[in-house]
């Protein structure tokens, strides 16, 4: 059988029965919801399907979207992805190595979602389908939406999605793209009712696929591992770690806290009372730089991996939940406080995780540190950050079996034992705010409001703390308010209740007066419109803490190494936070001298080819080459054509009408810059350019680009200036007319001639379907620069004069027609602008907002992806 072959080639080991099911059905475009152990291969069932119809050039999507809640799963997914690839590219090599990406607040890769597989934050991927993309600025808010209805979607570690918000909103994602874009879910420990709810809740009861693992598979998967819970009563404690380390000669025990503070405090217990010789400890949690932690990461993949080698010394990792799922280690003896039995049993998938493996997970309802950064110094139980009734339940389910060894099958049963009821609740409680989050949906998808990030995606409770230090001296900030900046350190991100809890202590402890925290804060009023950096000053209240975004900490009180991460409200070791890792950067801003004519053929020339570009990796430039922008599109927007606006059209017609619509809004998006005003502007530079800076001679030819390179500060003109001084001075007296909306209120007219006919014609149209096909050319056209633009009001035209068109005009809109259609499937007649002069009236971008035509809407999204993914190209170096 094909899979069983392929799957066999691709990971060297042949398929379980819940692999091939999974990847038949997805296939077959069905979509799917995976529960399956940890460590059982839910990335290679993930990956296997697009890869095999890639090769085999079945019909499936040609990028893969991989989203998960925590950037160090991104990470090492991407790692493996990137290895799977390359081992099948040995057997079934393709004409191009597909692309894999990483997009991360961290690691920003790919921001507009180019590559082939992209693995993602779920943030990422949420923020973008919502317009409100935290990848790229606001004006370009309308570039990525597109990718998520042409591409195959997974999404894994379900569990850990807030239920109110990230998870929420995904229910809403699959609602939208069902029947287009096919999907997987996967989960380890989500509890029956949940799979059947994200049915209902996605619309897509009637055809998701729940696929569990047999019982066949799961012997073959645990083997003779034994993996065995034990609930202890009594507080967990450094001496009491050191003891279970000595009695039963561990080599590999991991500590799992649920705050930094317990890590931290543990970490240091456990230092007082061992030598260096014995043990090795390691502490990983998120109050690291970026570089430290992800060298800690790194070690501990390497110590903790599967078949580690006994060399006499036990290794010892203390960390918090963020170690729940990302990084792939094992581990004899897990000490973990209690949580959650979902959270709990992912964090035991990190004790004996392989087969033939034997560990035990020892869970305290509290630990006991005798130092420490906070609240955790004494044995009072807290499970914060979880809630203390399902900390309970968990409690009450370990203490009635331990110890006991324990398969999948208990785990599962477990799980809705504890869960069931709270996952009934939470259903019921997104159906009654139903109303609410429908509303702030709206007001992002339509109106990009950010604010609604909070509600959809994720509650962001953190404040961003710096340390500032000047000459290796501590400033005195006690005068007045200092100016700072920011923007060019590292920041550490700490939950407001932690900063508010060391505040307390810090007011309690008394040191005469002195200062923790300074607020940062942007300059107000005419201050807001100088140069000035901005400032910060004392925080002298609860209130004033809480209510700041930005915090400086005093440098006095501020501990940071690189072996227990950073410490508040101590003594401090001159610590300063350093300057962000500079990153290579590709520039965005150079252009080179560009004909009307023939930007619009590369352009299209960027829709049909592969493009080479540069990509950044890990702060390194990448020589890339990725699918063209019509590999991408084409087949996701006929299928969108066929299942949303003409159902029953043959796939042919389709594609070909989508291929025309995107050529349409190619076509038609820069007549704006046929006007005669913009034309003098750019070819007075470009005339500029050519004497002074070595540019090229602009001739008689009507220009889409200038030259222009602003990293060049090597060539000055006649008066000393370099490129950019020039062009900035130029602006100054010569400034462009816009362009974009402008482009979009001609191609009306272009639109009359060559589509409207098309559509009645050849495919049965209806008015209104014309109408809105027509208006996604406009919207596409008009928001290419400004994904939000408006258009033209009344008031906005009370001073407007005409659109006067160059002379040459239609002349060069006859050729671009004519060079582009040669490849076209499926053309209308030849369209041109029938005047010189056109008087400029009220015209508004905003119509399918106030209709609410979500159908059209969407579909614009792949237009006006297709168009902008060209344009950025076709201008790249």
């Amino acid at each position: 059988m094909t899979i069983e072959r392929d799957f066999q080639t691709l990971t060297g080991f042949s398929p379980r029965q819940f692999q091939q099911e999974t990847i038949a059905h997805l296939l077959d475009r069905q979509n799917v919801i995976l529960r399956a152990p940890t460590g059982s291969g839910k990335t290679e069932t993930a990956i296997a399907p697009f890869l095999f119809a890639k090769t085999r050039q079945w019909a499936f999507p040609q990028k893969l979207i991989y989203a998960v809640p925590l950037r160090t799963l991104a990470n090492s997914l991407r790692q493996r992805s990137d290895r799977l690839v390359q081992q099948w590219m040995q057997t079934h090599p393709l004409s191009r190595t597909p692309v894999v990406t990483l997009q991360t607040g961290e690691n920003p890769e790919d921001p507009r979602f180019e590559g082939d597989i992209v693995f993602c934050t779920i943030d990422q991927m949420l923020s973008s389908f919502l317009n409100i993309p935290y990848s790229v600025g606001r004006g370009s808010a309308n570039v990525n939406a597109g990718a998520m209805f042409a591409s195959y979607l997974v999404f894994d570690e379900l569990h850990l999605l807030d239920p109110k918000r990230a998870f929420a909103t995904l229910l809403k994602v699959l609602q939208e793209v069902r029947g287009i874009s096919p999907f997987l879910l996967m989960t380890a420990t989500m509890t029956d009712d949940v799979i059947e709810q994200v049915g209902w809740e996605a619309g897509v009861a009637a055809t998701l696929q729940a696929v569990k693992v047999r019982d066949g598979d799961l012997a073959n998967i645990e083997g003779d591992r034994a993996r065995t819970f034990e609930a202890v009563s009594q507080p967990l404690t450094a001496q009491r770690l050191l003891e279970d380390i000595r009695q039963q000669q561990r080599r590999r025990v991991l500590v799992i806290c649920n705050t930094v503070s317990q890590a931290q405090g543990m970490y240091r217990d456990l230092m007082d009372i061992v030598g260096g010789e014995e043990l090795t400890v390691t502490l990983l949690h998120a109050r690291f730089l970026p570089e430290d932690r992800a060298s800690k990461e790194a070690y501990l993949t390497e110590t903790f991996a599967r078949n580690w080698r006994d060399e006499g010394k036990c290794e010892v990792l203390i960390s918090t939940q963020a170690i729940e799922a990302g990084i792939d280690i094992t581990c004899e003896a897990m000490h973990t406080h209690l949580c959650p039995m979902s959270s709990l049993l992912q964090r035991a998938g990190r004790c004996a995780r392989y087969a033939g493996e034997k560990g035990t997970v020892f869970v305290y309802r509290s630990f006991q540190l005798a130092s420490g950064e906070g609240e955790e110094t004494s044995t009072k139980e807290s499970f914060l950050p979880y809630s203390a009734e399902l900390c309970d339940r968990t409690w009450e389910v370990l203490q009635a079996n331990s110890p006991i060894a324990v398969g999948f099958r208990q785990e599962e049963a477990w799980i809705d034992q504890v869960h069931s009821y709270q996952t009934q609740l939470q259903a019921q409680q997104r159906n009654s705010d139903r109303a609410e989050f429908e509303q702030k949906y709206q007001a992002a998808i339509w109106r990009g409001d950010r604010h609604t990030a909070s509600d959809l995606i994720r509650w962001v409770d953190s404040r961003s703390v710096f340390v500032w230090e000047e000459a290796g001296a501590i400033i005195d900030f006690d005068s007045e308010p200092e100016e700072v900046d920011p923007k060019t350190l590292q920041p550490f991100s700490l939950p407001r209740t932690t900063l508010a809890g060391i505040w307390r202590r810090f007011q309690d402890m008394g040191f005469g007066g002195d200062w923790l925290f300074k607020r940062i804060t942007l300059p107000q009023g005419k201050d807001a419109e100088s140069y000035r950096q901005p400032i910060c000053d004392r925080v002298s209240s609860l209130t004033e803490l809480i209510g700041s975004v930005w915090l400086l900490a005093n440098p006095r009180y501020v501990y940071y190494d690189s072996e227990i991460g950073l410490l508040l409200g101590e003594e401090g070791n001159c610590f300063q936070s350093p300057t962000k890792r500079d990153r290579a950067k590709v520039s965005e801003y150079r252009y080179r001298m560009d004909t009307y004519v023939g930007h619009l053929g590369n352009m299209w020339q960027c829709w049909q080819r592969t493009f080479s570009g540069t990509r950044i990796a890990n702060g390194t430039p990448v020589a890339t080459r990725y699918a063209s922008v019509r590999e991408e599109l084409l087949a996701a927007g006929g299928r969108y054509l066929q299942k949303r606006i003409f159902p029953g059209m043959a796939s042919q017609e389709a594609t070909a009408l989508f291929e025309y619509l995107v050529f349409l809004a190619i076509f038609t998006h820069d007549l704006g810059k046929l006007q005669v005003s913009w034309q003098k502007v750019v070819r007075g530079w470009q005339k500029y350019a050519h004497g002074e800076f070595g540019g090229q001679n602009p001739r008689s030819h009507l220009l889409a680009h200038t030259d222009y390179n602003p990293t060049d500060r090597q060539q000055r003109d006649a008066k000393g200036r370099t490129q950019k001084q020039a062009w900035q001075d130029y602006q100054k007296k010569y400034r462009r007319p816009p362009h974009a909306v402008e482009s979009a209120y001609l191609a009306q007219e272009i639109l009359a001639q060559s589509l409207w006919p098309v559509l009645r014609d050849r495919f049965g149209a209806d008015e209104a379907q014309c109408w809105y096909l027509g208006y996604i050319i406009m919207l596409a056209a008009g928001r290419h620069h400004s994904a939000w633009a408006r258009g033209w009001t009344s008031q906005d035209l009370a001073s407007a004069g005409k659109l006067v068109l160059h002379s040459q005009a239609q002349e060069a809109i006859a050729q671009s027609w004519r060079r582009l259609v040669r490849d076209l499937r499926l053309v209308g007649e030849e369209a041109n602008l029938s005047k010189r002069e056109y008087r400029m009236r009220e015209f508004l971008l905003t119509h399918l907002e106030e209709e609410q035509r979500t159908e059209y809407l969407q579909l614009y999204w792949l237009v006006v992806r297709g168009l902008r993914l060209c344009d950025g190209r076709s201008v790249s170096d």
